[in-house]
């Protein structure tokens, strides 16, 4: 797993403004704050990733922080565009009820004032004539100014109902790997932290993958065959796992599994299941013809602790991914200490 490049004798803001200038990445707030957790070691489910981009010296570091650590966060469009609507949407509603309450208004004074000529001790025909015209008139305004109000609510709440559907697609799709469809980083930190204070008393356990020497076979048979290989490990780990265990691609060629209500003893074995379900995989569809060696993955598997950050869980998972790789990968090491 890569490591950190820099000096930390110098504050930690000095290390982040220094990485973030040797990659070329502006000083932006959120990639600041991506960078400052990184520096600090509290990244541990992205610590190898973002080291990994931010000694590549090609110019992408920037763009492929955003897609991988900032974006899945990030759902302002489609808030942005429900906030305009529902603005719209009341600032219509408040027009008609104005306007529905001024008609009643006028309603009513016109009973008023029929009522004071219907206490008179005679009536002129002309004076009822007209005054039953201007009840009737009002009553009419009234009636369709209500009809009108009732009209826009009942499309107010189907509107809502339709942004709270759209909202709704927009979060399950930013906890979602786009290549993969397994979940992503994110999906992977919402549900440790919720199995975290939901459950505390039960196991969990997650296990962070790297594909061994996904690199070197990126650079030798290119992108789209490396994202091949991606959906060949994705359809491994998921044919491996329980149906209630979460399967998520964390970026790059990194992948972690949540597994919920299990022990270390046996998430171990879960984890070797899936190292050997990977190493069975088929790899003719995305090389064709082509001749490549045993496509294996290195895993560390750590147990949650009572108490402990999702940050610190992940940290030592990472550190069993580490040593799994330094022992000569295709591996499965459980931080049991």
């Amino acid at each position: 797993m890569p490591r950190a490049a820099f000096d930390l004798s110098s504050s930690q803001g000095a290390a982040v403004l220094g990485l973030l200038e040797r990659a070329r990445v502006p000083p932006h707030p959120d990639f600041y704050r991506l960078l400052f957790d990184y520096v600090s070691g509290v990244q541990g489910v992205s610590a190898g990733r973002i080291g990994s981009i931010m000694t590549e010296r090609d110019g992408t570091a920037q763009g492929r922080l955003y897609d991988e650590f900032i974006a899945p966060y990030q759902q302002t469009e489609v808030i942005e565009r429900a906030i305009a609507r529902m603005v719209a949407r009341l600032d219509t509603l408040d027009q008609l009820i104005v306007q529905s309450s001024d008609a009643a208004s006028d309603h009513s004074r016109s009973l008023a004032e029929a009522s004071g000529h219907f206490e008179a001790e005679t009536i002129d025909p002309v004076i009822l004539r007209e005054l039953v015209e201007r009840l009737t008139a009002a009553h009419d305004t009234v009636e369709r100014a209500n009809r009108t109000l009732l009209a826009e609510l009942a499309d107010a709440h189907r509107e809502l109902a339709a942004t709270q559907a759209e909202i709704g697609r927009s979060r399950e799709s930013a906890l979602r790997d786009p290549l993969t469809g397994i979940a992503n980083r994110a999906g992977v930190d919402l549900a440790l932290s919720r199995l975290t204070h939901e459950a505390p008393g039960q196991p969990l356990c997650v296990a962070l993958i790297d594909v061994d020497h996904f690199k070197t076979l990126n650079d030798t048979y290119g992108h789209p065959v490396g994202d091949q290989v991606l959906l060949v490990v994705t359809r491994a780990l998921l044919a491996s796992a329980r149906a209630s265990d979460i399967v998520a691609r964390t970026g790059g060629d990194e992948f972690a599994v949540v597994l919920a209500g299990t022990t270390l003893y046996q998430a171990h074995n879960i984890a070797n299941g899936m190292r050997n379900a990977v190493a069975a995989g088929d790899l003719r569809r995305a090389l064709g013809g082509a001749v490549l060696g045993g496509l294996t993955v290195s895993i560390g598997v750590a147990e949650y602790r009572p108490g402990e950050s999702v940050a610190q869980l992940l940290d030592r998972a990472d550190r069993g991914l580490y040593r799994a790789k330094e022992s000569g990968r295709n591996r499965v090491d459980s931080d049991a200490a």
